[in-house]
């Protein structure tokens, strides 16, 4: 069931490779078996001008307001009717004013609160206490003197509060209509909570990692990019968002500029920009691969392919062996790396 979490707030996608040969016709699954070191002159790697991401702390809050969203999202888990009480979940639309005049950041719909949690500024969530489902609460309140906004810190203000509804608390007999796979309301909280902390630390490794793959990128020299490379990254880039605009049901150009803001216009050049750096993080990481010892034993790859396609099920091909070679490789450059920084 956790799993099942998981895949609402994680996308795993593996990048097409397509295998060459010949020394000046390098292609991506090619790496290991070129001497690198001809196109990339490494950096110190283990000693990065490399930020330390935030790391987020899962408090028993932090899950509650996320099983809140879950519940939020179930029309049949809304209270249409009844008056708010202390510790409450509700949804509010609320409009802010000072002098007669909207603030920035002090409108807002569709927004859940838990009553007493201290969210909002004093006296909002207790204003709220008796209000009924439908009603809209003045509220006549004030900033704090430190409030984070200098612009409205300290001044008197009046927020227009509309009670949407109250969500339901979780409970056993409806935590199936949250997640259909569970039929207790503990355990589902439990695996919520165990969900988000991989999810964080998931979040916090590829932010420590993208941030190591920016500085390595530009601290490497690079005396050539092989343009094979770059093709091959491109044509790799181009097949795995085609898939993705097709599973979404919208034309390749539909999704670049949904999802990436790139126009059809400059699809192209874009994909060529994205394809060079990856060509550069790919020389780089094979190269610490060569200088450390690392690589990827058949009993790994074997492994990596069996749990891709089981989690693939019947509706999955199997990926390509070297496609996923690569992918290990890096992965296991960047567990080096990551060691070193999160240390």
């Amino acid at each position: 069931m956790k799993k099942k979490m998981m895949a609402a707030l994680m996308l795993l996608c593996m990048i097409g490779i397509v295998t060459g040969c010949g020394k000046n016709n390098v292609k991506i699954a090619d790496l290991k078996d070129v001497e690198v070191e001809k196109y990339v002159t490494l950096p110190d790697y283990k000693n990065l001008p490399v930020t330390q991401p935030e790391k987020v702390e899962i408090t028993d809050a932090y899950v509650k307001s996320y099983i809140s969203s879950r519940i939020d999202a179930v029309s049949d888990l809304r209270e249409l009717t009844g008056t708010v009480e202390s510790g409450d979940v509700v949804n509010i639309d609320y409009a802010g004013t000072i002098d007669g005049t909207a603030f920035q950041g002090g409108t807002a719909q569709g927004q859940l609160l838990e009553i007493g949690s201290g969210g909002f500024i004093e006296g909002f969530e207790d204003g709220l206490i008796g209000a009924s489902v439908g009603e809209t609460k003045q509220l006549s309140l004030k900033f704090p003197d430190n409030y984070d906004g200098a612009e409205v810190a300290g001044k008197d203000c009046v927020f227009a509060v509309k009670i949407n509804y109250i969500l339901s608390e979780l409970t056993d007999e409806n935590v199936n209509l949250v997640d259909p796979g569970y039929q207790n309301a503990d355990a589902y909280r439990e695996d919520a909570k165990n969900m988000l902390i991989e999810f964080t630390e998931y979040q916090y490794e590829r932010e420590l990692e993208n941030g190591i793959a920016s500085n390595l990128i530009a601290e490497s020299t690079y005396q050539e990019i092989p343009e094979s490379l770059v093709e091959d990254y491109k044509s790799s880039l181009k097949t795995d968002f085609e898939n993705a605009a097709a599973a979404a049901g919208v034309s390749l150009e539909e999704y670049m500029a949904n999802t990436y803001y790139i126009s059809a216009d400059s699809l192209e050049d874009e994909l060529g920009k994205i394809a060079e750096r990856c060509a550069k993080e790919g020389l780089a990481l094979q190269a610490i691969a060569d200088q450390e010892g690392i690589s990827v034993t058949d009993e790994e790859l074997d492994a990596a392919i069996a749990e891709y396609t089981s989690a693939a099920g019947d509706t999955g091909e199997e990926p390509e062996k070297e496609n996923v070679r690569v992918n290990l490789l890096y992965d296991k450059v960047y567990e080096f790396l990551t060691d070193i920084y999160s240390a």
